[in-house]
Parts: structure tokens; sequence; C-alpha cells
């Protein structure tokens, strides 16, 4: 009797979630790469001026801020990698077509879709974005 009420309460739970999954896909639109910032993160992190030989071993990871502009909005994405090997289709001035979910972009490249998370979001207050919101 348990196990049939689970079976259909997992019944139910998967075909609530999955339609609105897929819903949650938008068609992509035509975005500019603006700029892209580097960090590269070590960890742990080592004070300044510890001795060499008593520090721990570090990992290494490279985080990069990719700016986008859509029509007068700009979102910075976060792309994170192990590797110092940025994409070239990831360099600023690059048109890309760009999916944006929740807090989630993704920049569909042919071939190849890269994810990174939304960790900001501005409206660009250049010119021809302050006449087009004028004219509507």
């Amino acid at each position: 009797m348990k196990i049939a009420l689970c079976v259909s309460i997992l019944a139910i739970v998967s075909a609530v979630t999955i339609p609105s999954a897929t819903g949650q896909s938008t068609q992509s639109l035509e975005g500019t790469i603006v700029t892209v910032q580097k960090q590269d993160v070590a960890t742990p992190p080592v004070r300044t001026g510890a001795d060499p030989v008593r520090t721990p071993l570090q990992s290494h990871y490279y985080l990069y801020d990719v700016s986008v502009r859509l029509n007068c909005d700009v979102y910075v994405g976060r792309y994170e990698s192990e590797l110092d090997d940025l994409p070239s289709a990831l360099s600023a001035n690059n048109f890309v077509p760009v999916r944006l979910l929740k807090h989630t972009m993704y920049l569909d490249f042919p071939g190849d879709s890269v994810k990174m998370w939304i960790v900001h979001h501005k409206v660009s207050h250049e010119a021809a974005c302050d006449q087009t919101a004028s004219a509507k």
C-alpha cells in the first residue's frame, strides 16, 4: 500500500515538473559580447608573506565574467574553467545567440552551448538605448 502511494506521488511529481522545465527554454536572441574579464582563483588562499615551504597545495581555476548586451540590457554571466582556455568565440564585439532563463544565460555557438550563471544585470544608458526607449 505504501509503495503504491509512493509510486503514485512520484508519477504525479514527474508529470508536473517535466512540462514546466521544458517550458522555460526560450528563443535565442542576438546579443553582443561587450567585455570579458578573467580572474585566476587559487584555493585555499595563502596569506601574503607566508613561508612557501609550509603553504598548502593549491588548486587553480579561472573565472571569466562575460558582459553581453541584449538590446538595452547588459547581462554579466560567469564562465568557469579549470583550464586557462577561453573559447575564441567569447571575445569582445562578437555577436552571439543568447537564451536567458531565470538565473542562467546560454550562449549558443554552432555545435556547442556555453552555460553561465548571471551574476549581474543592468539597463544600458547609452544614447542608442535612450532613443529607442523614447520612441516607444
